[in-house]
């Protein structure tokens, strides 16, 4: 992969850790291919049901293309599993302080919405499982979880699954950030290609670098696939043509998801070292984010960032993380812009809520 200036970068100099987005930017030959694309058939509609790039993704993880569905990000993916498998008289599996679509997408549908405290700021599998056999109709169980980073392994995940299949809840694993876990076994794509009663969310906007096409999808049993599908023929188009055209293209180029996930193990390695240099209490991340303890007003703390440094990072206080901030891992050069960022802030205004105590742990 060659050098580039960071994607993570504006223009204006505002360094963007806020939303988890690569800074590699995707594979040069996916922008060229793009741009062709756009320059030739910019002016047409793309293919309502997305057969070329739902062929490509089952022929990438090995599966017949009807046990694959597109959509425009996994929010459009969420959101359709809620108008498949929910519904008024349903409740909806969660916890609490993740990921805002999945209660978002349940209330759209007046389904009863679930939400299980963290325990540890670790997804509590045992009430999850304890909730299934309660009855819950759909769950959505977000692994790496978003924003602690936190990875249940596969015997945790294989535990929900079979929890999920004897209490017939449609188990939707959300593996947004799945790409930058190094323990592969943690993932459910083994369980979805040897049968099991799960669907498994992956996006192309993390370590493939591109967000703004919005694409992801969901792989699964074909009967509740093409119902997860049949959900969005409401919208005669969900997935742009230039998208459809890019992720195929970009799904052959494995040396370059391999790169980022490299580099971006080094740098998230990198930013936990200087969050340790400053003593401020982090959680060990098998995502491409880092949470961090930032003290008592985090959104001042975050808030001073951007107006004296031009860094965004993202208060978790909305997630219900009063005192913790989310921080992209950018490349190792903007983990140096930050930390010096941070320590300025600590040192030029003691009272600033950046606390300074010993080393904490967990990380």
């Amino acid at each position: 992969m060659a050098t580039r200036t960071s994607e993570l970068t504006a223009a204006d100099g505002v360094l963007r850790l806020h939303l988890n987005e690569s800074p590699y930017g995707p594979p040069p030959t996916v922008v060229d291919a793009v741009g062709r694309e756009f320059e030739r058939h910019g002016s047409l509609y793309p293919e309502g049901e997305s057969p070329n790039l739902r062929r490509s993704i089952a022929e990438h993880l090995g599966l017949p293309p009807e046990m694959v569905a597109v959509g425009n990000g996994v929010d459009e993916l969420v959101l359709l599993a809620a108008l498949a498998f929910g519904g008024a008289d349903s409740t909806v599996l969660m916890t609490e302080t993740t990921f805002p679509g999945y209660l978002f997408a349940a209330k759209a549908v007046n389904a009863t919405a679930t939400r299980l405290p963290l325990k540890d700021l670790t997804v509590p599998t045992d009430d999850f499982v304890t909730a299934m056999k309660n009855g819950a109709d759909l769950a959505y169980l977000c692994n790496p979880h978003n924003p602690t980073g936190a990875l249940l392994d596969g015997g945790a995940v294989d535990m929900v699954v079979t929890a999920a299949e004897n209490s017939g809840t449609v188990l939707i694993v959300d593996e947004a950030y799945m790409d930058f876990a190094a323990d592969e076994t943690a993932s459910v794509l083994d369980s979805v290609r040897s049968g099991r009663r799960v669907i498994v969310l992956r996006t192309f906007s993390k370590a493939w670098g591109l967000a703004s096409l919005r694409t992801g999808y969901a792989a699964g049993p074909a009967d509740l696939i093409a119902k997860l599908w049949n959900a969005r023929r409401s919208l005669p188009f969900n997935v742009n043509r230039l998208a459809q055209h890019a992720v195929p293209i970009a799904l052959r180029q494995t040396d370059f998801l391999e790169q980022v996930q490299h580099r971006t193990a080094v740098a998230r390695e990198l930013l936990c070292t200087r969050l340790g240099e400053l003593n401020l209490r982090h959680l060990r991340s098998a995502a491409n984010f880092v949470m961090v303890e930032t003290g008592a007003d985090s959104p001042a703390l975050v808030d001073r960032l951007a107006e004296e440094h031009r860094i965004l990072v993202r208060d978790l206080t909305p997630f219900g993380l009063d005192g913790w901030a989310r921080i992209s891992v950018g490349t190792p050069e903007e983990v140096d812009r930050l930390a010096i960022a941070l320590r300025s802030l600590r040192d030029t205004a003691p009272s600033a809520p950046v606390p300074t105590p010993p080393a904490l742990t967990p990380r």
